[in-house]
């Protein structure tokens, strides 16, 4: 007989970075990629079709800002500007106030056999950063960007015992197909010029995301699980993005033989951005005219809790909502902190 598994989609554990670049935000980790099957396998009989397609619609915002895990004002991070405040590294003339992160990602996965599965996502990226300044003619401003991101491609092997319960092992690939190159008009000098790192579609680099996880197999119906997503190299603006680490837990609740819901919590870690890009800087003392333009100012460590509802709504299709929010966060900063996430995801089995 077939069984129902869940679409489960871990985006506010394993993916709730610090200030994340759109290209993190838009990367799925393996629970969304390997677990959205409406079925397992079933190694008796043979499953109605090994395809399955999926869309994800996911939203975050940032805003206000935290130095370790000191919440600060915006005049504690804008300067006022000569002769009213002394520059620090700490303060500056740009400051983004709220930024909004969508992606709206197809994949299509494939299930060799009862142990392999391998699936690709194609991801599509909007972004819109608010910003105050006291340059003039730009004390409010707005930049947008939006296109394609970096594509995954990825596999998994599962393998399990009765006693022990179900592993699964998970690595994968993601290409640089996203730009790095976006501009815009921002206070730096007249016209379009390079936008930071937090407006840019793509990291530039080839980056490795593993993960090992495991799923009880009884009454309580809990998993583990613990990623990484290593990058290679520094790209063709000199500079890489910082690597990710998480530990999550999840526990889910069977409402009925088509629902359920489940509770999530998770640690996450991310590094700095190593390098940087040259083009962001100014002619001055302290050369970073935002907060988002200093690569030191990347990264940090957060708690992150969620909750989910899965309802397969017939036999080969599934719809799943989630919420989730971080309940502590302790960030290299000055940096924007995240207020809150949420998705709606659909899986096929074609």
């Amino acid at each position: 007989m077939l069984k129902y598994t869940p679409l489960f989609i871990a985006i506010f554990c394993s993916k709730c970075l610090a200030q994340s670049t759109p290209s993190e935000f838009a990367e799925m980790n393996f629970q969304e990629l390997f677990e959205q099957s409406i079925y397992e396998v079933d190694t008796e009989r043979t499953q109605i079709s090994p395809w399955l397609f999926g869309y994800q619609l996911k939203s975050v915002k940032f805003e206000g800002y935290l130095d370790g895990d000191k919440s600060l004002s915006y005049d504690d991070v804008l300067w006022s500007g000569p002769g009213k405040e002394d520059r620090t590294t700490k303060n500056f003339p740009v400051v983004p106030t709220t930024i909004y992160q969508q992606a709206h990602i197809i994949s299509l996965g494939y299930q060799f056999n009862s142990s392999w599965k391998g699936q690709i996502s194609i991801p599509y990226l909007k972004q819109k950063t608010d910003h105050i300044s006291i340059v003039s003619n730009y004390d409010f401003f707005v930049i947008e960007t939006e296109g394609m991101g970096d594509i995954g491609v990825s596999t998994s092997y599962k393998w399990s015992n009765p006693s022990t319960g179900i592993w699964r092992f998970s690595f994968g690939v993601s290409l640089p197909t996203g730009s790095i190159d976006e501009v815009g008009d921002t206070p730096r000098a007249p016209g379009d010029q390079e936008l930071p790192y937090t407006m840019q579609l793509g990291s530039g680099t080839y980056d490795f995301p593993i993960e090992l996880s495991y799923k009880n197999i009884g009454l309580h119906d809990f998993n583990v699980s613990f990623s990484a997503n290593i990058r290679t190299g520094h790209n063709s603006r000199n500079y890489r993005l910082g690597n990710n680490f998480s530990l999550n837990g999840r526990y889910q609740i069977e409402l009925s033989p088509t629902l359920r819901t489940y509770a999530e919590l998770g640690l996450v870690y991310s590094n700095d951005i190593h390098g940087q890009d040259d083009s962001l800087l100014v002619s001055a003392p302290i050369p970073y005219p935002a907060s988002i333009t200093n690569p030191k100012l990347f990264g940090g460590k957060k708690i992150d809790a969620g909750l989910g509802l899965s309802w397969k709504f017939a036999e080969d299709s599934q719809l799943n909502i989630e919420i989730g929010k971080p309940i502590y966060q302790n960030l290299n900063g000055p940096q924007p902190k995240e207020q809150w996430r949420n998705s709606i995801s659909i899986s096929k089995v074609l």
